[in-house]
């Protein structure tokens, strides 16, 4: 539970951050886990910075299913960026994870879910769309996230398992 609530606890420190540098930034919120397995559009690209942090703190780890399509969730992501950002603006992707990814064409499949997170970080850098990837936790997949952060010209943050509350905040 522990991993879940800092990447919630993320969520409103990067919400305050918008906040505070008052650009008129946007921001969406899309998950890699929908009822059906595939990536899923919470919140599409708006200044309702509020709104966006409260979906993600209603939703818990395996809130719709237990599997992680990461790709599926940094498909829709691109796709919101490349059609609905405001022309000229800087578009990136934070993605935040606490496990690997294993799902994909509707089955558990780690290795063609971890070949759909690189083809879409290719896709991404070719959009250029910088990645920023958060890992947390024990179970978290840090390799596959710092080749999607060096892939698109992102960062990679690794927040390690069986450090204590302190520590992750």
């Amino acid at each position: 539970a522990q991993p879940v609530t800092a990447v919630k606890n993320a969520v409103d420190l990067f919400m305050e951050y918008v906040r505070e540098v008052d650009v008129a930034d946007q921001v969406g919120l899309a998950f890699y886990c929908s009822p059906n397995g595939e990536g899923l559009l919470e919140s599409p690209l708006t200044d309702d910075l509020d709104g966006v942090a409260e979906i993600s703190r209603m939703r818990q780890a395996g809130h719709y299913n237990g599997w992680t399509n990461i790709g599926a969730g940094m498909t829709v992501a691109r796709e919101e960026l490349v059609h609905n950002a405001r022309a000229g603006a800087y578009k990136m992707i934070v993605l935040m994870t606490d496990g690997q990814a294993n799902w994909c064409d509707g089955r558990y499949h780690p290795t063609a879910a971890q070949n759909y997170v690189l083809d879409e970080a290719s896709l991404c850098q070719e959009a250029k769309i910088p990645i920023i990837t958060i890992s947390l936790g024990a179970n978290a997949d840090t390799g596959l996230m710092q080749e999607v952060a060096e892939t698109t010209e992102g960062t990679h943050f690794n927040i390690p398992g069986g450090t204590t509350i302190a520590q992750y905040s």
